[in-house]
């Protein structure tokens, strides 16, 4: 197994596309640092590609952005890339991380125990709520920040080289820091308003196998 990174980043919709546009930096830090990145972007992020790319790469992590449920997450126009069917045979000894609804409540488990070294993700859904002033500009959109950039938090202290756990806890403390912010009297209406929702990612984001581990 190799030092590269996959990650999937399908662009169809409202949320696919932000995540689309936020995963750039994580490639853009990997690249810093040397690691090879596997970009499936736009209609790349389809199961043949995903399942392809993976055995013939062989990539230590991978970094899934998608529409989930509990037992799947999907790639480009909401086709399923993982599931229970292929994730003992794809993301046997791989860190995942899911950056996607739900999938951290059955898949995640089940990724584990078929072989997977860990999973971190949501147990519940992943919300992402964007500024109304800025709903077209992703990446300069003030509200989005501050659910993004926690969550970008765990594959680039990956790609730094930290464990598994030392990754969940950045981006757990990053949104701590920006729920006390968005709760707090500095905070505009429409920050506040959101806050309810960052506070949720925050108690559904899970880790799960070797806490230890690294890329």
């Amino acid at each position: 197994m190799n030092k590269s990174i996959l990650v999937t980043r399908p662009n169809y919709d409202f949320p696919t596309t932000y995540l689309y546009y936020w995963s750039e930096l994580v490639i853009d830090e990997a690249k810093s640092k040397g690691i090879s990145v596997l970009d499936l972007d736009g209609k790349k992020a389809n199961k043949q590609k995903f399942s392809s790319y993976i055995s013939r790469n062989n990539p230590r992590l991978i970094f899934l952005n998608g529409h989930g449920s509990k037992d799947s997450v999907a790639g480009y126009d909401n086709e399923v890339l993982l599931d229970g069917g292929n994730c003992g045979t794809l993301l046997r000894t791989r860190i995942i991380y899911a950056r996607s609804c739900e999938a951290g409540a059955r898949l995640g488990p089940l990724s584990i125990e078929k072989g997977a070294t860990a999973f971190i993700g949501y147990n519940k859904d992943f919300w992402l709520i964007r500024s109304k002033e800025r709903g077209t500009k992703p990446l300069t959109d003030p509200i989005a920040k501050l659910f993004l950039e926690p969550s970008n938090l765990v594959p680039i202290s990956l790609i730094k080289g930290n464990s598994t756990q030392e990754a969940y806890q950045k981006s757990q403390e990053d949104m701590r820091r920006n729920f006390s912010y968005m709760i707090s009297s500095k905070s505009s209406q429409e920050e506040r308003d959101a806050a309810f929702f960052l506070f949720s990612n925050y108690t559904c984001q899970v880790i799960l196998g070797d806490n230890q581990a690294k890329i």
